[in-house]
């Protein structure tokens, strides 16, 4: 898949490939387990795949507008201290 094809899809279509990919690549390793897998650069292709969708999730994620701007946060207030700190 090319970066300019994920780059086109939406934050839902691309957590739909990842899960995808996920469950693609966990299949390839159960077959190369029981010794089924014909091609084992498939297993490549598909973390190349699952990496860039990654990277584009992180990238939609980074540039686009925040959730929830945090509030600034307040000074904490002083601790006082228990009477046995006091005398020790």
């Amino acid at each position: 898949m090319k970066m300019k094809d994920l780059q086109a899809l939406s934050m839902p279509d691309l957590q739909k490939k990842l899960k995808d990919s996920r469950q693609e690549l966990f299949n390839l390793r159960f077959q190369m387990a029981t010794g089924q897998l014909q091609n084992h650069r498939q297993i490549r292709h598909v973390r190349h795949d699952l990496a860039q969708i990654l990277t584009e999730i992180f990238l939609k994620e980074r540039t686009g507008a925040p959730a929830a701007t945090p509030e600034p946060a307040s000074p904490k207030p002083r601790r006082r201290r228990s009477a046995t700190e006091e005398t020790a």
